[in-house]
């Protein structure tokens, strides 16, 4: 009679002979962004299956939106620290790593969704852009056209001068400052999950973003008018903890590169949907939006268009990167 013991080491050694050679756990991939139903939450979704299936199950990626891995700063703290591999977001956020990330947020710069996209993705820039934060410890695998700025507001803004003197929401960027005080408002720096309890207290009378970003967090509940300028537009990417990415097998590594090559097109068609949806719904959902009369418009950008010469040209940190942005944004017109 075999003893129970030697019973358990059989069994255990029998496992071991019949299991497959080479069989080692997946490499987890966990991607968290702050949104949700929106093309960061599409582009992710593809990404996931995209990478699994190329890579036969090799790197797992679990998808997170919606905030569900913390706040934007403690995301990019996971990113940088390699508790997160990998975070969707405006590059704008990564700024304190590498102040060139702002070179894109230019008025002027982009006629539309698509050519910031062609632009951010040419040749000369691409890889400069995404590998801006590489020496800190983190590398972008794509980047696209998210959102055009818009005025989410209070009172209606039908021609610009209805801006002047207002209290405006914009990020803690030199050029979103310039732009409204250029317009004749005040640009106020706030966090995010503020700015709507801060419209609803008229402590702001509005706020400067994308539709895409306001629509999700029902901005129309307090800024009931939204008039679409695209002075700007807003890029977004996906940005991983590099030494993450470098540990990756030379194949798995090229895979998830090659994914964010392909997917940047394809989020940036569903970044302008998203756009007309979410001006359909703004309406349905007892908002107003608004439309600038394009004379108004053109001759607007005509004035605001040297501040992206003014800000980063003087700032030797952002002028070599703005200035490649620049030449690559003719070029691709």
């Amino acid at each position: 009679m075999i003893k129970p013991s030697l019973q358990t080491a059989i069994a255990f050694g029998v496992a071991v002979a019949l299991a497959p050679m080479g069989v080692s756990a997946a490499t987890v991939m966990k991607i968290g962004f702050a949104t949700i139903n929106d093309g960061q939450h599409k582009s992710a979704d593809w990404i996931a299956k995209e990478v699994m299936k190329r890579t036969n199950g090799s790197i797992k990626v679990e998808v997170y939106p919606a905030a569900q891995l913390g706040k934007i700063p403690r995301q990019i703290e996971g990113v940088l620290f390699g508790t997160q591999e990998a975070f969707i977001s405006p590059p704008g956020f990564f700024k304190g790593l590498n102040p060139a990330f702002a070179a894109p947020d230019a008025p002027g710069l982009f006629t539309s969704f698509a050519h910031q996209t062609k632009t951010l993705n040419h040749p000369s820039v691409r890889e400069k852009f995404l590998n801006l934060a590489t020496p800190k410890g983190v590398t972008g695998v794509y980047i696209t056209a998210a959102g055009g700025s818009a005025l989410a507001m209070r009172d209606p803004v039908r021609t610009l001068s209805d801006v002047k003197g207002k209290k405006i929401r914009v990020l803690a960027s030199p050029i979103e400052v310039a732009i409204m005080r250029q317009l004749g408002a005040a640009g106020t720096p706030m966090a995010y999950s503020e700015v709507l309890p801060a419209i609803q207290r008229r402590v702001l009378d509005g706020a400067s973003s994308a539709i895409t970003v306001m629509g999700p967090s029902k901005f129309y509940t307090a800024a009931k008018y939204i008039t679409p300028t695209n002075f700007t537009y807003i890029p977004t990417g996906m940005w991983t903890n590099a030494n993450w990415l470098a540990k990756l097998s030379e194949k798995e590594r090229e895979i998830v590169l090659q994914v964010g090559k392909e997917v940047a097109p394809i989020a940036n068609k569903w970044s302008e949907d998203d756009t007309a949806i979410w001006e359909k719904k703004w309406g349905e959902e007892g908002g107003e939006v608004i439309r600038l009369d394009a004379a108004e418009r053109t001759a607007a950008l005509d004035k605001l268009r040297p501040l992206g010469d003014e800000i980063f040209l003087k700032d030797p940190k952002v002028a070599p990167m703005y200035k490649l942005i620049k030449a690559a944004a003719k070029e691709t017109m």
